[in-house]
């Protein structure tokens, strides 16, 4: 067969070849068409989920905390300053954030009813206004009574003492216990023991074992009653009170309201003016234009 021949039905094979690569359409080509060129929005053919509310943020949050931090941080000894100084450390982490945080000290295995019982530390977060959940920082998990939220629940760790931030609680670790007869307040502070494991509070005193206070504007004296304070103190026998100021007279004289003393004259009360005179315990005055005479009768002036 010619060379031109066979050269001819090569160029006729090759054009055929190409036309149908152009003209087919593979197997897996996606169609033009697609939802948003058929008006359907994206969004419909999307899988969504409801947004979550600040609460659950706030948890999902503070239980990444304390998990990452469980990971990087080993807890092997059983020390109260170990496992404080891990809560001072997540307490930060959570601040960090954004959150409301306390630093709690007690017992997570048994009630216990002072301070000095304390044998752990651990982590408060208020993950929505008075919602709290504890954080165990030496284990990595949060403990609260709800299943799906923590991995753990204790009522123990929503009972003992708590410091709004580590400086209070390192002050109180330095500090160590009070003294013998004192307890430490809701204040970290060391207050004198009125009873058992209470005391007394403002201007409360302690009383046989039992603190006594006065209502606003009152004082608890020392005869064991409430007197209307005036100033830093209570006015006691005839003293009245002015502009802060116990005054009061002499036996037998009454402050008048004059706040000047005046011969009493009967019980309570005293005589006033130049034409009257006590007789009897009474005081005894004459009308206008007469005067008492010392035979205490009235005569015309």
């Amino acid at each position: 067969m010619p060379k031109s021949i066979i050269i001819f039905f090569l160029i006729i094979c090759i054009t055929a070849t190409v036309l149908a690569g152009c003209t087919s359409t593979p197997q897996n080509s996606v169609p033009e068409t697609s939802a948003t060129q058929t008006g359907i929005p994206q969004t419909s053919v999307m899988q969504t989920s409801a947004p979550q509310s600040q609460e659950e943020k706030n948890i999902a949050t503070i239980k990444g905390i304390v998990e990452e931090y469980h990971k990087t941080h080993t807890y092997s000894l059983i020390d109260m300053y170990v496992c404080s100084q891990m809560a001072q450390d997540v307490w930060d982490m959570v601040k960090t954030q954004g959150i409301n945080a306390t630093i709690e000290i007690g017992n997570v295995t048994q009630n216990i009813t002072t301070v000095q019982e304390s044998t752990h530390a651990w982590v408060l977060a208020e993950v929505s206004p008075g919602e709290w959940i504890a954080m165990e920082t030496t284990g990595g998990y949060l403990v609260c009574g709800t299943p799906a939220t923590c991995a753990v629940n204790n009522p123990l760790y929503y009972k003992g003492w708590n410091f709004n931030n580590p400086k209070e609680l390192q002050d109180y670790l330095k500090n160590g216990p009070c003294s013998a007869g004192y307890i430490v307040g809701s204040d970290n502070l060391c207050h004198q023991t009125c009873g058992v494991n209470s005391y007394c509070t403002d201007n409360e005193v302690c009383v046989n074992g039992q603190c006594h206070g006065c209502s606003t504007g009152y004082i608890f004296g020392a005869d064991l009653q409430c007197h209307p304070a005036c100033g830093n103190t209570y006015c006691t026998g005839n003293g009245v009170c002015v502009s802060g100021e116990c005054r009061s007279c002499e036996a037998v004289y009454i402050l008048g309201n004059d706040n000047l003393c005046h011969l009493a004259c009967g019980v309570s009360t005293y005589c006033t003016g130049n034409s009257s005179a006590c007789v009897n315990g009474q005081c005894i005055s004459c009308n206008k234009s007469y005067y008492l005479g010392t035979d205490l009768q009235c005569h015309k002036s």
